[in-house]
C-alpha cells in the first residue's frame, strides 16, 4: 500500500480527499457508492468513517444519512489531552504552545475590549485579590494549599477571559488545554508553593485599561515567567503522578 497505510487508513485519506475536493456536499454518498468507487469491503469502509467521526469530521443522523461537519480543531485535542495519553514531548509542546499563544495575544485582546469585558475582568481580579490577602494570614500549610488550589481556578477565569476577548473562536476552544496545563502549575505537594508572580492579574488588568499592546505583551511575558523558567519540572512532575 502506498505511503505504508492500511487498506483502512488508506480508505480514510481517501473519504477526506473525496470530502476537499467536492466542498458544495453536505451529504456524503452511500455506503455502496463509496464501496465501489474505493474498491474495499464495507467493513474496511465503515471503519474509515467511524475513525473520521471519531475526528468531528463527519456526523450520521438517523434518516438523514452522513453528513460533513466543521470539526472543532482544539475540541479534539481537548479529548486527546483529557485521555491522559500523551508521552513527556507532546505535554511539553503543547505546554509551550500555551505560553506562545497567551504572549502573543495582545493585539487581539485590545481589540475585543469592551466595557462589559472588563468589567467581568474586574470581578475575577477583585476575587483574585481577595485569596491573595487570605493567603497572607494563613499559616497552615494545608489551608495555604487549599487555598492556593481554589486560587488557580480564579487564574483559569483571568486567562480564559483574555482568550475570549481575542474573539477567535479555535483559541476559545483551546480553553480545555489551559485548564488541563493550568493544572500543572497547582502545588500537589506542601513543597510546591511557588513565589507570586512578578506582574499580577491586578497589574496585567490595569495594563489592559490605560496601556497598549506591547506594554500588555511585555507584562504578561513577565506574568509567566514562573511557568518558562519551570516548564521542565511542572512537566516532570504531572507525567510522574
Amino acid at each position: 500500500m502506498k505511503d505504508n497505510l492500511t487498506l483502512v487508513e488508506q480508505t480514510q485519506k481517501n473519504i477526506v480527499k473525496y470530502i476537499s475536493s467536492h466542498p458544495e456536499i453536505k451529504q456524503l454518498p452511500k455506503e455502496q457508492e463509496f464501496v465501489e468507487l474505493f474498491g474495499v469491503s464495507r467493513v474496511v469502509l465503515r471503519e474509515a468513517l467511524s475513525r473520521l467521526r471519531a475526528l468531528g469530521i463527519i456526523e450520521t443522523k438517523k434518516k438523514k444519512g452522513t453528513e460533513v461537519v466543521h470539526p472543532q480543531v482544539f475540541g479534539i485535542i481537548n479529548t486527546i489531552i483529557s485521555s491522559g495519553a500523551l508521552d513527556k514531548n507532546t505535554l511539553k509542546d503543547l505546554y509551550g504552545l500555551r505560553l506562545m499563544l497567551e504572549v502573543g495575544a495582545a493585539d487581539f485582546i485590545f481589540q475585543g475590549k469592551t466595557e462589559q469585558n472588563m468589567a467581568e475582568l474586574e470581578e475575577i481580579v477583585v476575587k483574585d485579590l481577595d485569596y491573595e490577602k487570605q493567603m497572607a494570614i494563613v499559616t497552615d500549610t494545608d489551608e495555604r494549599i487549599r487555598l492556593y488550589k481554589e486560587k488557580n481556578e480564579i487564574d483559569l477565569q483571568f486567562h480564559s477571559k483574555l482568550i475570549e476577548m481575542t474573539g477567535n473562536n479555535s483559541l476559545i476552544d483551546f480553553q480545555g488545554i489551559l485548564r488541563h496545563l493550568f493544572s500543572l502549575y497547582t502545588p500537589k505537594t506542601k513543597s510546591g508553593l511557588k513565589d507570586q508572580t512578578i506582574v499580577s492579574h491586578t497589574g496585567l488588568y490595569n495594563i489592559l485599561r490605560l496601556g497598549s499592546p506591547d506594554e500588555f505583551r511585555m507584562a504578561m511575558r513577565l506574568h509567566l515567567n514562573p511557568l518558562f523558567d519551570n516548564c521542565d519540572d511542572f512537566i516532570e512532575k504531572e507525567y510522574n503522578e
